[in-house]
């Protein structure tokens, strides 16, 4: 039996082609929180890849104990039989897909492929340059269209819609891989990145302090960084907030209040409330998880 989870629910859709007798890709999931969730525990599909596209957020993964910290627009791939999760990262607020395929005996037909061409696709998958870089926008176009067609009440001719669909997603993540195969940001939105880490205990800045910092206009600075990094400025500074708040959680000396106040916020309250947010704990549920 393949391990393939198919647990939807209001904040995850997931589709299994099983029920179609799709022998190649097996699932199309999506989620999208609003707030964080618990972390993902270490698991392993068998013989299946995993691509795994972030449209928005940002999502901590680890794999056979290497983290990779994935940003708006990142593509992921996990490989047969490898043990994945998020560590002790939460699953955070965003919009992620995934996708499982099944590695064909050399016999089988791929998505209607001929034999030599489907192996030749899926040695390309093992053989990708690079497991995370950057995607392109039409990337989530493909998967919006497999839930779309799947989902018409059309029936003629939408099994060969749908894998018309999963092959050029494929072979798009292939070019992209080759393409993008090292991550990086501007100069502007890496030095946006460095002067919030440096004043991470100064009150929340204002956009325009941010676009001032990267010498682009207000308009056109959060419309790069969004590309660039995932996120609204505004929660990549609530987010580094959150993550130095971990680090001083973890001092005892230090109360929830005094934490609240030195990272900028007008109450313990409010920070509370943005910590479980980003966390999906409370700040003293943290601590003490810190010291168990």
């Amino acid at each position: 039996m393949k391990n393939v989870l198919i647990d939807p629910s209001n904040e995850r859709k997931i589709v299994d082609f099983r029920k179609r007798g799709f022998p190649d890709v097996l699932a199309l999931g999506r989620y999208s929180y609003a707030h964080a969730h618990e972390p993902l525990r270490e698991h392993t599909h068998g013989e299946m890849f995993e691509i795994c596209y972030l449209d928005e957020g940002t999502q901590q993964y680890e794999v056979e104990g290497r983290e990779y910290l994935l940003k708006g627009g990142d593509v992921f791939v996990t490989f047969p039989n490898e043990v994945h999760g998020s560590g002790l990262s939460p699953l955070g607020r965003g919009r992620l897909y995934w996708m499982l395929i099944s590695v064909p005996s050399s016999r089988e037909r791929f998505l209607n492929l001929s034999p030599r061409e489907g192996q030749e696709l899926v040695g390309g998958l093992l053989n990708i340059p690079c497991r995370h870089f950057k995607g392109e926008m039409h990337l989530k176009q493909h998967l919006e269209n497999i839930f779309r067609i799947h989902d018409s009440e059309s029936a003629v001719l939408s099994d060969a819609d749908l894998k018309n669909h999963m092959l050029r997603f494929l072979l798009d993540v292939l070019a992209q891989a080759r393409k993008h195969a090292d991550i990086r940001v501007s100069k502007p939105v890496e030095a946006v990145m460095n002067y919030v880490d440096s004043h991470i205990f100064d009150e929340f800045p204002q956009v325009w302090q941010l676009a001032e910092v990267a010498g682009l206009s207000e308009s056109r600075f959060k419309a790069r960084f969004k590309q660039e990094s995932g996120m609204s400025p505004g929660n990549f500074v609530t987010m580094m907030k959150m993550e130095k708040a971990r680090e001083l959680l973890a001092d005892q000396d230090l109360s929830v209040t005094d934490i609240a106040f030195r990272l900028g916020f007008s109450s313990s309250q409010y920070f509370s409330t943005v910590f479980k947010r980003f966390t999906a704990v409370r700040p003293q549920e943290w601590r003490k998880s810190c010291n168990t």
